[in-house]
């Protein structure tokens, strides 16, 4: 447990930021609106004219971003020092694409791994625990109890945390990372334990 993580939240980040986001914000949207957008950041941050635009208007013109990320199954608990996950681009006039994705890629996912993680390090704990007490292990899903929804700075943030803490643990006060797993790892809470509570208050 010391030298491994678990690996959390990247179907996630593809699916609700490569595809949705970029879609919407990006490729649905009409390329002089895009250009403008995107010259005035980088004009205002980096000065006039630094940064030139045609590869940002012949990607909005390819319709797609053109990618292959490879991965471990989420989930597994991966050795420090192993990759992942890899990203390549499959265009070669696109090379550059990869690289301004890795920081958000980061910027993304370092949460759900982060709380997968401990998630899965408390759930070994109280296994170990309740064998060494004689205590059920029915408990364990539901002890180590999830307060993202308290401590995060921003219902994101929350969502990220909290579908990472679902990976091992099933009690939750972030109901909306429920929806998470649902919407973007196919869980159907209908038919099987995802997440839960209590009605705690009045």
């Amino acid at each position: 447990l010391e030298d491994a993580t678990i690996f959390s939240s990247l179907q996630l980040f593809i699916k609700s930021f490569l595809m949705e986001s970029f879609g919407r914000n990006f490729f649905e949207l009409p390329l002089d609106k895009v250009l403008k957008s995107y010259k005035r950041r980088m004009d205002t941050s980096l000065g006039k004219d630094a940064v030139r635009t045609d590869h940002i208007q012949a990607l909005h013109e390819l319709g797609y971003l053109p990618l292959l990320i490879k991965a471990l199954p989420e989930g597994t608990l991966v050795p420090i020092g192993v990759p992942y996950f890899t990203i390549m681009n499959t265009h070669k006039d696109f090379y550059w694409l990869t690289n301004y994705l890795e920081t958000i890629m980061s910027a993304s996912i370092w949460k759900g791994i982060t709380s997968a993680t401990t998630a899965f390090a408390y759930k070994w704990l109280l296994t170990q625990r309740a064998k060494e007490t004689g205590a059920s292990l029915d408990f364990v899903k539901f002890q180590g109890h999830d307060f993202s929804m308290r401590g995060m700075s921003g219902i994101d943030d929350a969502c990220m945390s909290g579908s990472g803490h679902l990976t091992s643990i099933v009690g939750t006060d972030s109901v909306p990372a429920i929806d998470i797993a649902e919407q973007y790892y196919n869980a159907d809470a209908d038919r099987e334990l995802v997440g839960c509570s209590v009605p705690a208050s009045g």
